[in-house]
């Protein structure tokens, strides 16, 4: 692909959601050339296809002052997590002084990888606590005479905790390492090294800054990030002989240094921040950088609780990697001022140079106190941001069995592959082979796109592409704005349209819309797989979200003992395994998958309800959705089924169910449980889709379709189609402020 091999673009803005009238910031890197291109545009159709069963694409022009030519310059991906703390004189000098720390190396790469370091970008003073490829320490210093390191005969290897004490005497280069593996994690890790040198050249410590986990490049962005968990590192003044640096190995993460501590950082508090604790007094706080893993288990760690909040000092550790990245940190390179008269709806900056292409997505919503519609699309950026730069769709050794194909690469893969500093989304595992935890939007993102592969956004514009074509007005609200405002964001609007796949959703997410469908809303959950997994938001980094994956496969689930989100005191999973499944919410709840084929419904009796004759209006057709853009189907990709058992209403009715999946569906089941064969002979597929309806207790109602595959159907034969009009006739029922009866 020629935009691989010449210019690249791309960019994110500084949020995704504002209201008419205010300003957004763009940021754009732009590589091989020297200017690019940008202009605003109004997203009302994704370029999924030709009519008649695509609609057109459509990303219509909005004039800006922004758009047009723009000089190009390259902004850097920094990579790696890492704890900086400001310059002080304590760590400065020529007295002798003691490191003491905690460490478990997950994966030691082809370059040594620092531990702490005062050592500077030119090298000309400092020194750091390295370890070499093979888990050996290195002290490694530099004074006058340039720089000078000390090999020891310490190891710490990969995979299990050691405790580790050095003694540095700057004056007259005395060097002294112990460490003893910690017994109680793996058996093999009781051993005990100590040995002693000096460094060939004196040592400066000046009045800079300490850094863990990571070092210093000659450009001061982080050099040789650490791959793994520290725990409690200590700075101690005065050299320790061999059997005090022992007594520091063998003290506990929790206890108190039996001497006054110039620096003692407690991992164990404020595990919901990025902060760090200096617990010796001395004000010496440190900050986190691309978040690295919190409320992970430390060496103290017993399997006694499985919740950071009932004993933190078992939670002590920090869990760092070279690839982490929460926030990319562009500067801005123009602002968008939307007009006050700006219809809300999707937008964004489309940018180009040569052959490169990236979009920037955002959504305007109306004025504040206004509203422009009856009905507000629910925009799943909680969902976007829990995929966003998904690469195991590509390198997953999994992916052609669940596809029943060969895996088919497009544009944005291609970028994401050339351009791996971009960051991974909440399926990926790191470098050291953990999983990811924590994602955003502040990078760019190739999946969060309108063109290529049909995705999560793409899938969502197609909802977005019907309603204008049918006629329909709908104002825009994103995960972001209901969880930062709760039930007030809704306030007014009689219908909630729901995107393709709202699968991620935080608890005050999930409560304001319950409560809001209390009080009489009406929701058209047009997905599959949604209201699924419990997430969170950092409190002090609203965009970034976080995920906890309990009970699932080993490819997706966290470690032992870690269910509990770090940013928030609640624990991660499933929404079901805590109580509030789906089914209680919109009737259905996610059973399958498959990505070979998707299938259409077929109408069931509770049909012919009176109470379902609005939806159906129009649609005498005993087969609903044998056709669409989505593998052929309205029923596929990710499916939902009606499920009394699990809290689906029993006043609900199930107007029609999906029938005739490949056996694909049957390879991605959700529990196996689901699928126990029945003695009843009547008994619909255990592996379907069910389109639902039922009314709630405050004249509001819930109409539910069970598949992520009903979006591309909309437009077939250019709308004129069941799945279409059944789509329409509940909008325009729910628009209606009329209520709904209980039966």
């Amino acid at each position: 692909m020629p935009a691989m091999m010449g210019a690249v673009v791309m960019g994110y803005a500084d949020r995704r959601s504002l209201r008419a009238g205010e300003e957004i910031a763009i940021k754009v890197s732009a590589e091989g050339v020297e200017t690019y291109s940008a202009e605003v545009v109004r997203l009302i159709a994704p370029d999924v296809g030709p009519p008649p069963h695509a609609y057109p694409y459509r990303a219509d022009p909005v004039a800006s002052p922004v758009n047009g030519r723009h000089p190009a310059r390259a902004q850097p991906l920094i990579l790696g997590s890492l704890i900086d703390v400001p310059a002080s004189d304590a760590f400065a000098g020529t007295a002798a002084f003691t490191i003491s720390l905690r460490v478990l190396p997950t994966r030691l790469a082809d370059e040594p990888r620092v531990l702490v370091s005062t050592l500077n970008a030119e090298r000309s003073a400092g020194i750091a606590l390295v370890l070499d490829t093979d888990g050996t320490l290195i002290v490694e210093a530099a004074g006058p005479a340039g720089p000078a390191a000390w090999r020891s005969n310490v190891r710490c290897p990969v995979g299990g905790w050691s405790a580790l004490t050095v003694a540095i005497d700057p004056a007259d280069g005395r060097v002294a390492a112990t460490a003893i593996g910690l017994p109680g994690h793996r058996m093999d890790r009781a051993a005990m090294a100590t040995g002693e040198g000096r460094l060939d050249a004196p040592i400066i410590l000046e009045h800079g800054p300490l850094r863990l986990a990571a070092g210093w490049d000659v450009d001061g962005t982080p050099a040789a990030v650490f791959n793994g968990r520290i725990e409690r590192p200590r700075w101690l003044p005065g050299w320790s002989d061999t059997s005090e640096r022992l007594a520091f190995c063998q003290l506990a993460p929790d206890a108190s240094p039996p001497r006054n501590a110039v620096a003692d950082w407690d991992f164990a508090q404020a595990i919901d921040s990025e902060r760090v604790i200096d617990v010796s007094g001395n004000g010496h706080h440190g900050v986190l950088h691309n978040m690295p893993a919190r409320g992970v288990t430390g060496s103290l760690w017993d399997t006694s609780e499985i919740d950071w909040r009932a004993n933190p000092a078992h939670y002590g550790a920090i869990h760092f990697h070279d690839d982490d990245l929460i926030d990319a940190g562009w500067e801005n390179d123009f602002t968008v001022a939307t007009g006050a008269d700006w219809p809300s709806g999707c937008y964004a900056v489309r940018l180009s140079a040569g052959e490169a292409e990236f979009f920037v997505p955002f959504f305007v919503r109306p004025p504040a106190g206004q509203r422009n519609a009856d009905a507000v699309f629910l925009v799943p950026t909680c969902t976007y941001s829990a995929y966003a730069n998904l690469t195991v769709r590509v390198t997953g050794q999994w992916n052609e069995l669940i596809h029943g194909r060969l895996t088919v690469l497009d544009g944005t893969d291609l970028l994401l592959l050339s351009h791996p500093g971009l960051g991974k989304s909440t399926y990926d595992t790191h470098t050291d082979g953990s999983i990811v935890l924590y994602s955003s939007l502040d990078r760019p993102v190739t999946n969060f796109r309108p063109k290529g592969r049909i995705y999560k956004f793409c899938q969502d514009l197609l909802i977005i592409a019907w309603a204008d074509a049918a006629g329909f007005e709908l104002d825009m609200l994103t995960d972001e704005d209901l969880h930062r405002e709760g039930a007030d964001a809704l306030a007014g609007y009689r219908t909630v349209v729901t995107g393709s796949h709202p699968e991620y959703w935080t608890t005050p997410m999930l409560d304001a819309l319950e409560g809001w469908l209390r009080d009489g809303g009406r929701m058209m959950y047009l997905g599959g797989n949604g209201f699924f997994w419990r997430t969170a938001y950092h409190p002090s980094r609203p965009s970034a979200v976080e995920v906890r994956r309990t009970g699932m496969e080993r490819i997706w689930a966290g470690g032992a003992g870690e269910q509990v989100f770090s940013t928030v005191p609640e624990p991660g999973g499933t929404w079901a395994r805590v109580g509030r499944p789906p089914q209680t919410i919109c009737g259905v709840g996610f059973i399958t998958q498959g990505f070979d084929a998707s299938a259409p419904y077929y109408r069931r009796s509770d049909a012919d309800d009176p109470r379902a004759a609005f939806i159906l209006d129009g649609v005498p057709d005993q087969v609903i959705g044998d056709f669409g853009i989505l593998m052929g189907g309205a029923a596929g990709y990710e499916i939902d089924r009606y499920d009394r058992g699990l809290g689906s209403p029993d006043h609900a009715l199930v107007l029609a169910s999906s029938g005739g999946h490949s056996n694909l569906f049957d390879l991605m089941v959700g529990s196996i449980v689901d699928i126990l064969p029945t003695t009843d002979p009547d008994a619909p597929d255990p592996l379907r889709a069910d389109m639902v309806f039922f009314e709630t207790e405050g004249g509001g109602a819930v109409f539910s379709v069970g598949s992520i595959a009903w979006s591309g159907s909309l437009a077939w034969n250019g709308g004129k189609n069941p799945v279409a009009r059944i789509t329409a006739n509940v909008l325009t029922r729910f628009n209606d402020p009329a209520p709904f009866p209980m039966p």
